[in-house]
Formats: C-alpha cells, sequence, structure tokens
C-alpha cells in the first residue's frame, strides 16, 4: 500500500459478456419488391409452409435479457441490524478527531490522559515527521483494555492505517505475527506496534526503532 508521503520530515524525530439488447437498424432488412409474384392456385404444401415461415423476416427483436429462464432469489441469512452492530462497536471504545486520512492511533488509557491525548506535544511530533496533520487521525482508547479486534475498529471508523501505543489488537484476518517496530499488513492495511508513548519519550533507541517502522508505512 501506498504511504502517505511527507513534505516535510521532522529532523528531530530521525526521520472489476456483455449482455446487450440488440435492434433492428432501416436498412439491415432486405427491401420487399414493389410488385410480389403472383401466388399460386394450388394450396401450399406443409414443407412451402415451414419453408416460407422460416425465411419470412422477424417483425420484431426480442430482448436477450428478458428471454432468459427467471431464476428464483437465493435465501440469504438474516444479520444482525448493521446500526445496532456499530452501536455496540462503539462502547468499547471512545473515538476523538476527524479522521481525514483513515489514519487510527490506538491506546489504551485512562480517560484524562485520553483526553489530552491530541494536544500532546510528542505524539504530535511524531506524526507530523510522517507528514500527517492533526485532523488526518482518528484517537481511539481501547476503554475495556481487553484486546481489541481489527473488525471491530473497521466497523467504527475508516481505517487506513494502524499505529498502535501498547494497546493490544486481534483479528480473524491471516497476518504475520504483531511484534514491536515491524509493520504488519492485515488486508490492505499496515499495523505498526510501538511501545507506550510515556516510555517512549525518553528512550532513544525506541525511537529509532518506531521511527523505522514508521518509514517503511508512511514515507
Amino acid at each position: 500500500m501506498a504511504g502517505l508521503q511527507a513534505d516535510n520530515i521532522n529532523p528531530e524525530f530521525l526521520k472489476n459478456f456483455i449482455t446487450e439488447t440488440i435492434y433492428v437498424v432501416e436498412g439491415d432488412v432486405a427491401a420487399v419488391p414493389a410488385s410480389p409474384p403472383a401466388a399460386s392456385t394450388a394450396p401450399p404444401t406443409p414443407e412451402a409452409e415451414r419453408t416460407t415461415a422460416e425465411s419470412r423476416p422477424q417483425t420484431a427483436v426480442k430482448n436477450l435479457i428478458t428471454d432468459h429462464a427467471l431464476v428464483s432469489t437465493p435465501h440469504l441469512p438474516k444479520t444482525p441490524d448493521a446500526a445496532a452492530a456499530v452501536a455496540k462497536t462503539v462502547e468499547k471504545y471512545e473515538i476523538a478527531g476527524a479522521n481525514a486520512k483513515g489514519v487510527v492511533v490506538l491506546v489504551t488509557l485512562p480517560d484524562d490522559e485520553f483526553n489530552k491525548l491530541p494536544k500532546l506535544q510528542f505524539l504530535q511530533k511524531i506524526l507530523g515527521a510522517i507528514g500527517l496533520q492533526p485532523a488526518d487521525v482518528a484517537y481511539v482508547n481501547n476503554k475495556t483494555g481487553a484486546t481489541a479486534l481489527f473488525e471491530d475498529l473497521q466497523q467504527a471508523l475508516q481505517v487506513n492505517y494502524i499505529i498502535s501505543f501498547a494497546s493490544r489488537l486481534d483479528t480473524t484476518l491471516p497476518h504475520d505475527k504483531f511484534t514491536l517496530y515491524h509493520p504488519v499488513i492485515v488486508g490492505d492495511v499496515p499495523v505498526v506496534f510501538s511501545q507506550a508513548l510515556s516510555m517512549l519519550e525518553n528512550d532513544q533507541e525506541h525511537k529509532k526503532l518506531l521511527w523505522n517502522a514508521l518509514q517503511q508505512v508512511f514515507l
């Protein structure tokens, strides 16, 4: 998946048989003689009648689609109401941010810390270094602390990328093993796992590892 291109990299961070209706077009049918030949006084034989019927021009063209035999509509199993499913999913997560580019910042934090997240300077430096503005992101707090499900996140919001800061994630889709600082593709969504922001801020080695992982996805 093509990454997002950063305009200015922050040096401080380390850089898918068309069946058509057929019509008779004037001129395609042979012209009828002005004076037809005199009819025979003898009654036509069955063979002659059949030959005449077969050679008679068609006066109408059938629609090839409607000539097909009707097929009964297959019975579809009932599924849960989509809106109710989304509402139940949202109960598990608190979501903030405009999410203009579908970049999910996934965390597991107390409410007061999560409320400060959009204004956290260290996080904004990380996002700025990969060409993202605050409006490009959705901040998602996994309130229960249980393992978040990729499919739940997709129900709740647009997901093009996931950056998880010490928040567990699982999915029923096939994927490589989730490990720190090694981007993994789930479906067509790159996922980057990192240590918690509070730990990263004072650890230069982990900052470098995160930067290398983000470069592979976004730059």
